[in-house]
C-alpha cells in the first residue's frame, strides 16, 4: 500500500508545482523583467518630479463623477490617432526626453493647463514606461501648479480596461 501512494504523492506535486510555474509572475508572458524595471522608474520619477498619480480605477470615477480637472495628453498628435485619446483631454505633446523639450513645448503644456494653479491636472501618455508623462507632470510642478497628476497606465491601460477612447 505505501508505494501505491508515494507515486499518487509525486503526481500531485508535479501538478501543483506546474500550476505555479503557468501563473507566476505580473506578466502574462512571465516577462517580470521590464515589469520591474518600468515600476522602479516610475517610482524613482514619482520622487524626482513632486507629483501624485492616479490609478485607471481612480481616474474614470473621476470622470463619471464629473470632477473638475483637465486631462492632457502628452502623446504626439500621431500616437495620439493611434493609440486614441482620453475623451475630454486636451493635447501637448512632450519629447521622449527632457533634453528635448522645446520653448514650443512648454508654452503649449502650460495652455492647456490654464491659468489655475490650483485645478487638478491629470497627465498621460501610452503606457507606463513611456517617460513622456513625467515630463510633462515634473514641468507642471515646476511651474507651480499644485495638484498634478500622473496617470502613468495611459491610453494602453485605459483601452485595455474596456474604457473608451476617441
Amino acid at each position: 500500500m505505501k508505494i501505491k501512494i508515494y507515486p499518487a504523492i509525486i503526481v500531485i506535486a508535479s501538478l501543483l508545482l506546474a500550476g505555479c510555474a503557468v501563473t507566476r509572475g505580473t506578466s502574462p508572458h512571465g516577462l517580470e523583467v521590464p515589469i520591474e524595471k518600468a515600476a522602479l522608474q516610475l517610482s524613482a520619477d514619482t520622487l524626482n518630479g513632486g507629483y501624485k498619480i492616479v490609478s485607471t480605477d481612480e481616474l474614470k470615477k473621476w470622470l463619471d463623477e464629473g470632477k473638475k480637472m483637465t486631462v492632457i495628453s502628452v502623446l504626439s498628435h500621431k500616437e495620439d490617432k493611434v493609440s486614441g485619446i482620453i475623451p475630454g483631454a486636451l493635447s501637448a505633446p512632450m519629447p521622449e526626453s527632457e533634453q528635448e523639450i522645446t520653448p514650443e513645448d512648454k508654452v503649449h503644456l502650460e495652455s492647456a493647463a490654464g491659468n489655475n494653479k490650483e485645478n487638478i491636472l491629470i497627465v498621460y501618455c501610452g503606457y507606463v514606461a513611456s517617460r513622456k508623462s513625467h515630463i510633462g507632470a515634473k514641468l507642471l510642478v515646476s511651474y507651480g501648479y499644485k495638484n498634478v497628476y500622473r496617470y502613468p497606465a495611459g491610453a494602453v491601460a485605459w483601452g485595455e480596461s474596456g474604457y473608451s477612447l476617441k
